[in-house]
């Protein structure tokens, strides 16, 4: 099933993303675990390895849409946000996916308006994210 929900911006500023706190590890917006064991089908070493594919491309994901925000490319941009959306969707870490989304939204509209603010509430997401990954993987 395609998930049609559009990436707007707005939902960075004052909708989905306004309660991101680092380290927020209750909140299944952050990581729907249950969500995910059913995708998995309940095998919790496949999660755990997914986890820790996530964690290892996550830095240089990150990188590449800072880069793109900095140097101002938009397709740039776009391409890298599309990347970690699709990657943060698959393992139900719906912060980390709308974050995305809502820089690939700006991007996509050809005006880096507000990508400074987006690129900001993926950090936070990402900061609640990363912990419970970490500890997924059994790495902590």
């Amino acid at each position: 099933m395609v998930d049609e929900t559009p990436w707007l911006p707005f939902q960075v500023a004052g909708g989905l993303l306004s309660g991101v706190k680092p380290g927020d590890n209750g909140d299944t917006d952050t990581l729907d675990e249950p969500a995910l064991m059913k995708v998995v089908g309940g095998d919790r070493k496949l999660a755990s390895e997914l986890a820790q594919i996530f964690l290892d491309d996550l830095d240089s994901r990150v990188a590449e849409i800072t880069a793109a925000v900095e140097a101002r490319q938009v397709d740039r941009l776009r391409a890298a946000a599309h990347a970690l959306r699709g990657s943060a969707g698959s393992l139900r870490a719906g912060k980390v996916r709308d974050a995305s989304g809502a820089l690939e939204s700006i991007a996509s509209s050809g005006s880096l308006e507000g990508a400074k603010h987006a690129l900001n509430a993926l950090d936070l997401a990402l900061a609640s994210l990363r912990p419970r990954l970490v500890k997924m993987t059994g790495r902590a």
